[in-house]
């Protein structure tokens, strides 16, 4: 990497982050790997995630990990082996992109879902709740969810996934009540928190921002490393509340510049990262060249 400040910026910035091997490669498969047909040699997927403070052992054993959780599927070719997004790696990340990716709120109804769980001979539950919450669920006492603006065919894919449609009753329903009047609801997420995690990844990337110059922001690995870092940290924040109305939220919500702050980055690095990715990433058909379209749709 050029320049001494800039060196010194990301390296406290991985410092802060201090990704872990499996979450680090659900990032790069997502955000890079899945515009490229959604597979790669282990090989160049080992020496790119390498620059991110992470040794060749921590790497295979997560991306291993990865493939027996089902995630993702391997295939052996002589010496090699390529990986690539499963079905359910797909659908997974498929509905955390259009999260992700936004650039404003989505509108609301006033309307709400309401989940209520028998966990009496549920022994999925742990999972499907898991699972609940990146959807953007937030959870009441009782085995009870609540959401604003749920994506039910999303809801419906996971429910048939983890065969629970027999452990689970939902209904839409509007409160009779303003929305001040709706504090029960609202206590099903951890808004101190999420508030909290928000303005650290502001903080971080605001300084990273100030720190590098236009002619920094256009050198291909700074870029990708910056990119991957700042869809990390995003996405695990934002998908807990990625589909509440903007009129839920409390006041000043720091969700709201950490959006613009992520497009602005984004887009910044987003030519410049492609030349590294074009030449450090390779599948069956040779280095990745040309993205889907899907990539010049994200924070537009």
């Amino acid at each position: 990497m050029t320049g001494c400040k800039l060196a010194k910026s990301v390296s406290r910035l991985l410092s802060q982050v201090r990704p872990k091997a499996g979450s680090l490669a659900v990032t790069i498969f997502g955000d890079c790997i899945s515009l490229y047909g959604g597979n790669v040699w282990l090989g160049s997927l080992v020496s790119t995630m390498e620059r991110f403070n992470l040794n060749s052992r921590q790497i295979r054993t997560a991306v291993f990990r990865l493939v027996q959780n089902g995630w993702l599927e391997s295939e052996r070719f002589g010496r090699r082996s390529i990986y690539g997004l499963s079905t359910l790696g797909i659908q997974d990340y498929g509905r955390a992109t259009s999260q992700i990716y936004r650039s404003k709120f989505k509108p609301w109804d006033g309307q709400w879902t309401i989940l209520a769980c028998n966990k009496e001979g549920f022994s999925n539950y742990g999972d499907f709740r898991k699972q609940l919450y990146w959807l953007g669920f937030g959870e009441l006492p009782g085995a009870t969810f609540v959401h604003p603006n749920l994506d039910i065919v999303a809801f419906n894919q996971l429910v048939v996934e983890l065969r629970v449609a027999d452990k689970v009753a939902i209904w839409d329903g509007q409160l009779t009540s303003s929305l001040e009047g709706s504090s029960v609801l609202l206590k099903a997420w951890d808004f101190t928190e999420l508030k909290v995690r928000f303005q650290r990844f502001l903080s971080r990337f605001s300084i990273l921002m100030s720190d590098m110059s236009e002619e920094e922001w256009s050198v291909p690995e700074n870029s990708f490393v910056v990119r991957v870092l700042l869809i990390h940290e995003y996405r695990r924040i934002l998908l807990q509340v990625a589909d509440l109305p903007e009129a839920i939220f409390p006041e000043n919500w720091p969700g709201v510049p950490a959006m613009s702050l992520a497009k602005t980055i984004y887009s910044k690095v987003s030519t410049s990262s492609q030349l590294f990715v074009s030449r450090n990433l390779e599948n069956r058909d040779g280095f990745f060249s040309h993205p889907t379209h899907e990539f010049s749709l994200r924070f537009q």
